[in-house]
C-alpha cells in the first residue's frame, strides 16, 4: 500500500522493475527464486531506499510500530522473515515493503492512525512478503537481464547500484491490482486472528482515501493499483465471510506437500472456527493438460475412524491451467475439536482421475487464539 499526495512519490523499487519485465510473461508452476535470493534482493533495494530518503529516528514510534508488528507476526504464516521496521525521513505519506523490510514514512506517522489502523497497514505490507509477490514477479520475468541483476546483488557487485536506483526511480508502477487486494485480505485475516478489530480494515482504507485525496478515478500508479472503493468493497465482502463462521479458535501451519502424477497439493494452514475447519491450500499442475478440481468430493480424514468430514464450500478456482497454480480454501464440517489427519482431494483430467491424499499429522507451530491484551497508544506526532 502506498498512498501519497502532491507529487505522489512512491517507493517500490525492485517491484516496479519486475512489473515492467513481467507484463506479458507466463506464470510458472513452481517458484524458481530461493528465499535467500529473495531476501538478498530485499536488502539491496532497502539499502538504496535508505540512501535516498534517510532514516527518521524516533524511539517512541519505533517501539509502537514494533509492538503492532510483533502481535501480527505469529499469524502471518511466514514468521521466519525479519520484517525489519524502518521510518523514512520524508513528509510524503507512504508505507511500502521489500522482502525482509517494512518502511513507513515520517509523513505517514502524521495521518492520525490508531493501533488497529496501523495493524492493517503493517499487515498489508507483511502480506506482500508472505505471499512472495516480489519472488513471483521475478519468476514471471524469465529475463536473463534480471537474473544477472539478482546474481550481481547476491555477489555484492557494485555495478548493481545504478540498476537498483533506476528501479526505485521507476517505482510508480507498484504491485498489480490482484496483489494489492490479496495484501488487503491477508492483512484482514491477520488482524482477526491477532485480536485487532477487523472492521478497522475498511475504515482504514476509507480514511486514507479521504486524507490523501485519492479516489476510484485517480490511481497514480499507471493504472495498476485498484481504486480505494474497489478495495473497500473487497475487504467488506471478505470480512462478512470471515465473521459469519466466527473467529478462529486454533490455527496450524503445514509445510508438507504431496505430488501425484504431475499434481502437487500443498496444504498451508488449518483454522478451527465455531462449526467448521477451514483449510488453505495450493494446487500446482505441472502437466500439459487442464486439471479440474473436484472440490465437492474433497474430504478430511478425522479421528473417528473411516468417517469422512463433510465438505461445505470452496474458494478454489474450478480449474488449474497447464503449468499453472491456484490457491484458495476448503471449508469442512467440524464434528469434534480433534484436528483432522489428512486431506483427500480428487483432481480430474480429460483422460483420468487422481485422488491426492496429503497427511496433516505434523502440523505446526500451533498458534493460540487471539489475545485480549491492551493495545498501545500511538505516540505524539513527530
Amino acid at each position: 500500500m502506498g498512498p501519497g499526495r502532491g507529487s505522489s512519490v512512491v517507493i517500490r523499487g525492485l517491484t516496479a522493475c519486475l512489473c515492467i519485465l513481467a507484463l506479458s510473461a507466463p506464470v510458472t508452476a513452481q517458484s524458481s527464486v530461493s528465499e535467500e535470493d529473495e531476501l538478498a534482493v530485499g536488502r539491496a533495494v532497502a539499502a538504496d531506499v535508505i540512501s535516498q530518503y534517510g532514516v527518521f529516528a524516533d524511539v517512541e514510534w519505533q517501539g509502537f510500530l514494533t509492538q503492532i508488528r510483533d502481535r501480527l507476526l505469529p499469524f502471518s504464516g511466514r514468521s521466519n522473515i525479519p520484517y525489519k521496521l524502518i521510518i523514512l525521513d520524508t513528509a510524503v505519506p507512504n508505507a511500502i515493503s521489500t522482502p525482509g523490510y517494512i518502511f513507513v514514512t515520517r509523513g505517514m506517522l502524521r495521518l492520525g492512525l490508531d493501533a488497529e489502523e496501523w495493524a492493517f497497514v503493517l499487515g498489508h505490507e507483511m502480506t506482500h512478503t508472505v505471499k512472495r509477490h516480489v519472488a513471483q514477479f521475478i519468476e514471471r520475468a524469465n529475463a536473463g537481464t534480471l537474473i544477472s541483476v539478482i546474481i550481481a546483488i547476491v555477489s555484492g557487485n557494485r555495478t548493481t547500484v545504478d540498476l537498483v536506483r533506476l528501479v526505485v526511480d521507476l517505482a510508480m508502477l507498484g504491485f498489480s491490482r490482484e496483489k494489492e487486494k490479496e495484501a488487503d485480505l491477508g492483512s484482514l485475516r491477520m488482524m482477526m486472528e491477532a485480536g485487532f478489530d477487523p472492521a478497522k480494515a475498511s475504515q482504514t482504507l476509507a480514511w486514507l482515501n479521504n486524507v490523501t485525496g485519492r479516489s476510484q478515478e485517480q490511481t497514480n500508479w499507471a493504472g495498476t493499483h485498484p481504486g480505494f472503493r474497489d478495495r473497500i468493497e473487497a475487504v467488506n465482502a471478505a470480512y462478512a465471510g470471515f465473521t459469519a463462521r466466527g473467529l478462529p479458535m486454533r490455527i496450524w501451519y503445514f509445510k508438507d506437500r504431496q505430488e501425484s502424477n504431475g499434481v502437487v497439493v500443498t496444504p498451508s494452514r488449518l483454522a478451527e472456527v465455531r462449526d467448521a475447519w477451514i483449510l488453505t491450500l495450493a494446487v500446482d499442475n505441472s502437466t500439459e493438460a487442464t486439471a479440474t478440481i473436484f472440490a465437492a468430493s474433497a474430504t478430511l480424514a478425522g479421528s473417528d475412524g473411516d468417517l469422512a468430514i463433510r465438505f461445505l464450500r470452496s474458494t478454489l478456482p474450478a480449474e488449474v491451467d497447464p503449468q499453472g497454480k491456484i490457491e484458495g480454501t476448503l471449508t469442512f464440517e467440524k464434528r469434534s475439536r480433534t484436528p483432522p489427519t489428512a486431506l483427500l482431494l480428487p483432481v480430474l483430467f480429460p483422460d483420468r482421475r487422481i485422488d491426492v491424499t496429503v497427511a496433516m499429522a505434523n502440523g505446526g507451530p500451533y498458534t493460540p487464539g487471539p489475545a485480549s491484551t491492551p493495545l498501545p497508544a500511538p505516540p505524539p506526532f513527530p
